[in-house]
């Protein structure tokens, strides 16, 4: 009987350490304008009283009202591993070739960041192994193709088969989500790491619809290379005075803004969304989606990763004009040789 109840004992202590850590992790994930015990309540049609049971960890959660919570707040079941350090779960953009999936990544895009947005001391670190993704949607041209590109060559559109650049009607639905995304990450503040390589890709990207004659005229390619050009010149401008600049309507933000050139390859595109109370990790998958964790293991561990990349790199924010100077120029250069062989073709 005694060893009986030593088993009882031991798991009625577990089941409250699980529920603890789990209602620790909803309260990182809810909105933090909300009273969360009102919203349960309502959620889970018991009393206030019974709620602050719960949040107490004096009642147990049913397997039913946790998945409640779980499908309400969009946190996936998985995480109640974030008990075991070893054990990551994450949350995905699931893209289709239907155009709403796509219109519904832009909206997640401008949505996380207004979620962080609500939390004091926010900021966005970016690891950019490729161009950010924010920047495509400050200009028009380079915007349009990067959708197509996303849509037709890595989503298989059906819709888009057979169609030059210049043939494609995008539906207004993303072009309506544009505003949104430019919005949010001009109000957010930012902590850039780029390397010599980070528009590497776009022009890879560029260059092989190019040489696959996707496009009907080169004037198209040359307007979009004037585009990364204009990319360029957004980042360096910020990178000076050490502020978002947006290219639209030719005004510094009171944003702040810092740029690091890291000569480390930096292997994926790794973003980190943090504040006082909340932090989120996304990792790239599939080219341009991301997969994004509440884990506060492996949030721990992407600050670390990125504060040393940070430590290995060159502060070009307001400072080491020479080096912001000789980095961009380089940068230049290769849009540059692209755009005389597109020319002279």
């Amino acid at each position: 009987m005694q060893k009986i109840f030593f088993s009882f004992t031991e798991n009625r202590k577990m089941s409250k350490q699980v529920q603890n850590h789990f209602i620790e992790l909803l309260k990182r994930t809810a909105p933090a304008h909300i009273n969360l015990a009102e919203e349960l309540s309502e959620l889970l049609k018991v009393s206030l009283d019974s709620i602050y049971r719960r949040l107490r960890g004096e009642t147990d959660l049913t397997l039913a009202e946790t998945y409640a919570i779980c499908i309400h707040y969009n946190i996936p079941l998985e995480a109640l591993a974030e008990i075991n350090s070893d054990m990551v779960a994450f949350r995905i953009n699931k893209l289709t070739p239907d155009p709403e999936s796509f219109s519904n990544y832009l909206r997640v895009l401008s949505g996380d960041l207004l979620w962080m947005m609500k939390f004091p001391n926010h900021k966005l670190i970016y690891a950019a192994e490729d161009l950010p993704v924010f920047y495509h949607f400050f200009f028009a041209k380079l915007a349009r193709f990067k959708m197509v590109y996303w849509n037709k060559s890595l989503l298989n559109s059906v819709a888009l088969q057979g169609r030059k650049v210049e043939e494609t009607q995008l539906p207004d639905a993303w072009m309506e989500a544009v505003p949104k995304v430019r919005e949010m990450f001009m109000s957010i503040p930012t902590t850039e790491i780029w390397n010599e390589d980070t528009l590497k890709s776009t022009l890879q990207q560029i260059r092989f619809y190019w040489e696959a004659g996707f496009f009907q005229e080169k004037e198209t390619v040359l307007e979009i290379l004037a585009d990364c050009d204009g990319i360029l010149k957004m980042a360096a401008k910020q990178a000076e005075e050490g502020k978002k600049y947006n290219p639209v309507n030719n005004q510094f933000m009171d944003t702040p803004y810092d740029l690091y050139a890291s000569d480390l390859m930096i292997g994926n595109n790794t973003v980190f969304l943090r504040s006082d109370s909340h932090q989120a990790s996304y990792i790239s998958y599939n080219t341009f989606n991301f997969a994004r964790s509440n884990n506060r293991f492996f949030n721990e561990t992407t600050e670390s990763w990125l504060n040393i990349i940070m430590s290995k790199s060159t502060l070009l924010s307001k400072v080491a004009e020479k080096q912001r100077n000789q980095f961009f120029k380089s940068i230049h250069q290769t849009v540059q040789a692209f755009r005389e062989e597109v020319t002279n073709s």
